[in-house]
């Protein structure tokens, strides 16, 4: 046979079923809360990581164009100028390095 709890009048039942409830709303809206900041952290975690680039006024130029008064950061952005902007002083450099080999 069940046995139920004994019936106390001291106590208001239908305004503690109501705390009861607007508790159990309370805590399944933080759930969800929680819930949706473990998956925008775990978006951020598969997403690649961009580098971060450095503005153009904190490189330092070390590399300067003979035929012109720019400068880069790298040789390799130099050389690409060159190649670019003076093609004619290029093609001329390989074909003396060209005949210097067929001598």
């Amino acid at each position: 046979m069940i046995e139920y709890p004994n019936y106390d009048s001291k106590v208001n039942y239908l305004l503690e079923s109501r705390k009861i409830f607007l508790f159990n709303q309370v805590l399944q809206q933080k759930i969800q809360n929680i819930k949706d900041q473990n998956s925008l952290l775990e978006q951020q975690l598969i997403q690649p990581q961009k580098k971060q680039r450095r503005k153009a006024n904190e490189i330092s130029k070390i590399y300067k164009c003979t035929q012109c008064e720019k400068s880069y950061g790298s040789e390799a952005s130099l050389n690409l100028h060159s190649k670019l902007k003076h093609p004619m002083i290029e093609s001329e450099s390989k074909t003396q390095i060209e005949q210097s080999f067929q001598i």
